[in-house]
């Protein structure tokens, strides 16, 4: 029986150009924000969009993955741009602030429909089917912040990109007081694009 607890996810990265102008959005924000708020900013070096989620996963189901990964996807690599802010929840307190995707958005979807199709998806613990909603997370929030304080930063201009992307990412994420480390475990290529 293989063991349990490696915390599971795939993503695709963003170029380095694009992490630091989306960090340079991240410090206007900060400033927008205000010091009185507790925010955790995630790191421009630690930004990748989050295409599935497994979870705590066993040796059978991280191998599964990584055969699912032995070839290159049929999915033709893509430029992925981002534009506009939002907050999760979509009501009450805000939890998360993530900017959007503003290109490549039926191409996520389509990459993100490969793996939650897996048959290995069968061995994940029962859980409520959330929609696919594409972001790259910037701060989450540690206090509870009244939505309203917080409305005008939607208004705020922020755009990055484009970034190419052509190839998902099977990370570990290990958790500490100083935050996740992801560690890379195996790629896929995307084909290449006409």
């Amino acid at each position: 029986m293989g063991s349990v607890g490696k915390r599971l996810f795939i993503a695709v990265d963003i170029d380095e150009a694009t992490r630091a102008h989306v960090g340079r959005i991240s410090t206007g924000l900060r400033d927008a924000i205000g010091a009185q708020t507790r925010v955790s900013w995630v790191r421009p070096e630690r930004m990748h969009l989050t295409l599935h989620f497994f979870g705590s996963a066993d040796d059978a189901l991280e191998e599964g993955v990584r055969g699912a990964q032995a070839h290159p996807i049929a999915q033709p690599a893509f430029d992925l741009s981002f534009d506009g802010l939002g907050f999760f929840p979509e009501r009450g307190s805000p939890r998360v602030l993530w900017l959007g995707v503003a290109a490549g958005l039926e191409q996520l979807r389509c990459l993100h429909a490969v793996f939650v199709g897996l048959d290995l998806s069968r061995a994940l613990p029962e859980r409520t089917s959330e929609p696919f909603t594409p972001h790259l997370t910037l701060a989450r929030f540690r206090d509870r912040v009244p939505r309203a304080k917080l409305a005008e930063i939607t208004s705020i201009p922020a755009s990055a990109g484009p970034s190419r992307i052509d190839r998902v990412t099977l990370y570990e994420s290990r958790l500490s007081p100083a935050g996740p480390t992801y560690i890379p475990l195996a790629e896929a290529l995307l084909a290449r694009s006409g």
